[in-house]
């Protein structure tokens, strides 16, 4: 998918590849402390960055079949990235990670992931992305629902010695012969 801003540099996503896992863990740790770090901790945002996004970690999720990756590229350069899982034994299709780089948020890269997510979800006969968010992250909050994004649960959800409020929600995806979660509903 490729996007050619006039004025900017060529913007485009692809899928990830094992040699992305340190672009993956650079972007996330400078998104996570420009987004997270006025309510979290440091200490409790690395504690939790070195344990679920450690190369090794994140080689597990590479190698696991019901993981998808994108990177998100502008002028060539990783910016930004999503991770999802389509996995019927779950019964969900799950964005489990989108981060862009706060110098590149506003420049549609995070629209082209999430459009990425929901072709991936159609193509397996999914009738919905699910996804989750901090409650404290209001703007992100806000651009989920522009996208049609309804929250219907809340839980809590820990970094470190943090608990945090995290709203969990889903979009319909309309498509021929849905299924709802992994199961055919015919």
């Amino acid at each position: 998918m490729n996007d050619h801003r006039p004025g900017g540099p060529p913007a485009s996503i692809r899928p990830w590849t094992i040699g992305d896992i340190a672009d993956v863990r650079r972007i996330g740790w400078e998104t996570w402390k420009a987004t997270y770090g006025p309510f979290i901790p440091e200490e409790d945002l690395r504690a939790y960055h070195d344990e679920h996004y450690s190369t090794e970690e994140l080689t597990r999720n590479f190698h696991r079949p019901s993981t998808r990756g994108y990177m998100a590229l502008m002028g060539g350069r990783s910016v930004g990235y999503m991770l999802m899982s389509c996995d019927e034994q779950a019964g969900r299709c799950h964005v489990a990670s989108i981060y862009v780089l706060p110098r590149c948020q506003g420049s549609g890269l995070g629209s082209m992931l999430m459009q990425e997510a929901f072709r991936v979800a159609r193509a397996a006969k999914y009738d919905r992305v699910w996804l989750g968010v901090m409650s404290q992250n209001t703007p992100t909050i806000a651009w989920y629902r522009a996208l049609g994004f309804e929250f219907v649960e809340e839980a809590p959800f820990t970094m470190g010695r943090t608990t945090v409020s995290h709203l969990i929600g889903f979009r319909l995806l309309p498509q021929e012969g849905p299924r709802t979660g992994g199961k055919d509903v015919s």
